[in-house]
This record gives C-alpha cells, sequence and structure tokens, in this order.
C-alpha cells in the first residue's frame, strides 16, 4: 500500500497544484491531508475549493478549529472572509485523528496524545526547532493502538523519526515553508527551500518506508499573493524557505 501524505496547505493554490500533479504521476493507493488547510494570505477559496473536492482522507488541524471558534489572527480572518459557508460545513465534519492500512497507520496533526498544537518531533525552547528525546516522543505517540507508523504535520518541517519501533513522518508543508510563532516560546520554523513538500508512505516487505519530495512551483506568484495580503514576511519565506 502507498499514500501520499500532504499537510499544511494553508491557502496556498498554487502549490497545492503543483503537489497534486506529481502525487497522481506516482498513482498511490491513498491521499491523506494532514490538515491546516486553508489559512493563509494566499487563495483559501480557491484552496478550500479544491482540497474539498480531492478524493483524500482529510483530518482538522489547528487553524480549522480557529476557524469555526472565531480564531482572529490574521491567517484564520483573511480565510472567513473568503470562504463560504459550505466551505466551513465541511471543515467541521473533518476529524481530528484517522486510522488507516488496517490500524497500522495513525494520522493527527499535531501530535496524538498532545492535540493540534503540540509538536510532536521537535523541541523550540532554544527559539529553532532539535529532535526532541526519544522518551518524550514516545510519550506523544500514546493511544496510537497497534500503529506502525504515525503521520503528523504542524511543524512545516520535513522529519523522519523511529522511536519504539514506530515510524513518524512529517512531510513538512505544501504552502508554507517558514513561519514565525510565540507559543510555547517564541521559535522560528524554516524548511530552507520555497519548495511544497508532501511524503509517501509504503508498507513493503521489510515494513514501512518513507519517501520525502521537494516540489518546485511559481514561488514569486504565490509569494505575491502574500504580499497583496500585506504579509511581506510570509511573501519573503514563501520565496526562500526561510524568515530572514
Amino acid at each position: 500500500m502507498r499514500i501520499a501524505v500532504i499537510s499544511d496547505v494553508h491557502g496556498n493554490l498554487i502549490a497545492l497544484d503543483a503537489v497534486l500533479d506529481h502525487i497522481a504521476r506516482q498513482q498511490p493507493d491513498a491521499i491523506v491531508n494532514l490538515g491546516d488547510l486553508v489559512s493563509g494570505p494566499y487563495d483559501p477559496h480557491g484552496s478550500a475549493e479544491r482540497q474539498m473536492r480531492l478524493a483524500a482522507m482529510t483530518l482538522a488541524g489547528n487553524h480549522e478549529r480557529q476557524l469555526l471558534e472565531g480564531g482572529t489572527g490574521f491567517s484564520d480572518s483573511f480565510a472567513r472572509a473568503r470562504i463560504t459557508q459550505a466551505h466551513m460545513d465541511w471543515i467541521a465534519s473533518l476529524p481530528q485523528t484517522l486510522t488507516l492500512a488496517e490500524g497500522e497507520v495513525f494520522a493527527c496533526h499535531g501530535s496524538p496524545a498532545g492535540g493540534d498544537l503540540e509538536y510532536l518531533l521537535e523541541d523550540v525552547s532554544r527559539g529553532f526547532p532539535v529532535l526532541d528525546t526519544q522518551a518524550a516522543i514516545a510519550s506523544r505517540i500514546a493511544g496510537t493502538g497497534s500503529a506502525r507508523v504515525v503521520l503528523c504535520g504542524h511543524t512545516h518541517i520535513p522529519r523522519l523519526a523511529w522511536v519504539n519501533g514506530v515510524l513518524i513522518v512529517n512531510p513538512g508543508s505544501v504552502g508554507m515553508p517558514a513561519y514565525e510563532d510565540d507559543a510555547p516560546v517564541p521559535h522560528v520554523m524554516e524548511a530552507g527551500t520555497p519548495h511544497a513538500r508532501y511524503a509517501m508512505v509504503e508498507r513493503t516487505a521489510d515494513g514501512w518506508a518513507a519517501t520525502f519530495h521537494a516540489i518546485p512551483y511559481d514561488f514569486a506568484a504565490a509569494a505575491d499573493q502574500a504580499r497583496q495580503a500585506g504579509r511581506e514576511a510570509t511573501a519573503t519565506a514563501t520565496l526562500s524557505g526561510r524568515m530572514r
């Protein structure tokens, strides 16, 4: 079984279309979308339409929750003003987690034990992400049953880890390769390139394998959308994968 894993589109339809074109050529058995679907200074309406009609198993990230709860951050406010009630109804129907491949794969946005805002693999206490300890990561994958693979997003950083016999895969972000945040401490997350990211996980005779993809697309066009929305820092991140 081969599963394409996407996450953190953040309304960037130009990046999403490039990723989906590449995925189509790979002919996976399924696509899983790990959330943070439309909130971002790009094209919330167009990306909502594309994802709502996509034959993918889709779950809700923290930004879906924030949209529904009336969150007033820029990305959620920008998206809420541009999507329809039908989009909101679809978002409200999405689960927080998914189990697939006969229970071998567990999918979430943040971490299984800590919810949609917790980083599963990273420690950001120094202001930038480093791989956390095995003990810390193990505590965050509690509750995944017999899963041999855990899929997570939220950090926008592609990463792979092996903890207690479980393969943990973060595909990175389709649409927003870098950002700054103040919680749990001020920190920067940077993929280092502007490419749209996704991963492919595959069950083989020897166990589960993962492949990461970095897809080029019209970075400048997406950056122009962010700039027109008044988000110069996001435009810079879109062009470079860095915050500065």
